[in-house]
């Protein structure tokens, strides 16, 4: 089969063993996964981020002079059930949540996002656990499903904040999270939410979706737009950008006593002064992943219609393509909200 595979910092698409489903697992047809901004910065970066996580890394697994296929955001269809698999059959779409409760234990193989043993979506196949596994509603679409992940990280970061009745919100930044936590906040009767990008079609984006004030940071007026629409600032504002500085603007921003919810993942050192936050009694928190039960919520939510994330699809590119594709965003390209990658694989092919 067809896959990406970093080795060091090159990528490269090239054939792949396809995987075979062992006890309590399956073998599923990709059919289309998401570029996250994850992938994206582990393809430059992947060893010093192993270095710096150490124990507690999610790519505990990976040897880069062996490879590794990347791709978490994806829906995918089962083509091949091992043995002990009874749940599902050929033709189930699904999506990977963290695991059900479950007395069988995890195969080895299975304990990282990020396996040199088993590869991620960036191919035309892959092997799940079964408890890993959620079906996708008949009415949702292949666009719609492949954002089940990235939509269940925001859906969790605005758990994260525990707003209520009559707070408001900020969100720093209009990538694929900050948008899809601002589909849920207005899905949750948020009544104020603000959205700061500064690129022109990414604001223009926000408010096509539903955001009540979309401001340019880089805009002189910024500041005192915020404090038109916010007095005090901001009951939560989210960081959903991740690059240095902007925790400690997030800090600048939120009322006293209010909440940052840090979503974006800034690989380098970054500064920020405590007094500020002791000053204003900040609460900081970094949200990170989701639970299953926030994964069967925007599953809920998709088959509802009451989230959407069909406009945040931009375009779709194939896999053989993606190589120049991670080229093109890690050269900060960044007009396109969500970008799909299909494999080249049919269904007469699996």
């Amino acid at each position: 089969m067809q896959a990406m595979v970093l080795r060091g910092t090159s990528l490269t698409v090239e054939e792949w063993p396809r995987p075979t489903p062992g006890s309590g697992e399956v073998l599923v047809r990709v059919l289309a996964a998401g570029i996250c901004g994850s992938d994206i910065h582990a393809a430059s970066h992947l060893e010093a981020m192993m270095a710096e996580t150490g124990p507690t890394s999610w790519y505990a697994k990976v040897d880069l002079t062996q490879g590794v296929v990347m791709g978490h955001e994806f829906v995918a269809e089962v083509v091949e059930v091992g043995p002990d698999v009874a749940e599902w059959s050929p033709g189930d779409r699904v999506v990977k949540a963290p695991p059900r409760e479950t007395a069988r234990p995890l195969p080895p193989r299975m304990a990282s996002a990020y396996s040199s043993e088993l590869n991620g979506a960036f191919a035309d196949h892959m092997v799940l656990w079964e408890p890993v596994l959620l079906a996708v509603p008949d009415n949702i679409s292949v666009e719609v499903g492949a954002t089940t992940e990235p939509c269940s990280v925001a859906r969790h970061a605005t758990h994260e904040a525990k707003i209520e009745k009559g707070e408001r919100a900020l969100i720093m930044g209009a990538g694929p999270i900050g948008l899809m936590a601002l589909l849920w906040l207005k899905h949750d009767g948020v009544e104020l939410v603000a959205i700061s990008d500064p690129v022109a079609e990414r604001r223009e984006l926000a408010a096509d979706l539903g955001a009540d004030l979309v401001l340019d940071p880089s805009d002189p007026a910024f500041a005192s737009d915020l404090e038109a629409a916010f007095g005090a600032g901001p009951d939560v504002v989210f960081d959903c950008v991740g690059i240095p500085g902007i925790i400690r603007q997030a800090m600048d921003a939120v009322r006293p006593a209010g909440r940052v919810i840090v979503v974006g993942v800034c690989m380098e050192e970054d500064r920020f002064l405590p007094f500020v936050g002791i000053n204003k009694a900040l609460t900081i928190t970094f949200s990170v992943a989701y639970t299953r039960a926030e994964f069967e919520e925007t599953l809920a939510a998709f088959s509802s219609g009451a989230v959407d994330t069909t406009p945040l699809v931009s375009r779709t590119v194939d896999l053989g393509d993606l190589p120049a594709e991670f080229d093109r965003m890690a050269g900060g390209a960044q007009a396109d909200c969500k970008v799909l990658v299909s494999s080249a694989v049919d269904a007469s092919d699996g």
